[in-house]
């Protein structure tokens, strides 16, 4: 199943348009949206506006793939699942975020694996082709705590020993 989630702050009808548009191209592959309180209510995957955080990571955990708003919520939730993750970022411009901040965040993930980046909706489905075909890692993205180099800085830091 692919998991579509776009956070839960703000609407995001245009990710979601862009993947009901993808679903209808590929009806056998079951998609499942969270789609927030956008006006646009999907006609070719299942979804539900709002799902608690304990239903939430089952969902994630449950899926295949992951595609979502450049939040990082939803980028180390899959990444604590292992799921493979496709960004679509959100733009200011568009009245879709109060800045361009998911911009930088999907620049700062372009490269690190398990990790796709769709710029613009038209990339989407292309970049969702490459993750299917990536697979599932299963393990976790991100490491669960701190490189120890990082904490020792920190430690010397905060002790006043830098």
């Amino acid at each position: 199943m692919i998991f579509v989630t776009i956070g839960s702050m703000f609407p995001f009808d245009r990710m979601i348009r862009a993947m009901d548009d993808w679903a209808a191209r590929h009806a056998s592959e079951e998609t499942f949206a969270q789609i927030g309180a956008g006006t646009y209510e999907p006609a070719h995957m299942r979804w539900t506006r709002r799902l608690g955080q304990t239903e939430f990571a089952r969902t994630v955990a449950g899926a295949r793939l992951i595609v979502a708003h450049a939040g990082m919520g939803s980028m180390i939730t899959a990444g604590q699942f292992g799921k493979p993750i496709v960004l679509l970022p959100r733009i200011r411009e568009w009245g879709e975020h109060t800045t361009d901040h998911q911009i930088a965040t999907a620049n700062w993930l372009r490269d690190k694996p398990g990790v796709w980046i769709a710029d613009t909706d038209a990339e989407l489905g292309d970049r969702i082709a490459e993750a299917l075909e990536a697979g599932e890692t299963g393990a976790p993205l991100f490491a669960p705590q701190a490189p120890p180099e990082f904490i020792a800085r920190l430690r010397a830091c905060i002790l006043g020993q830098d």
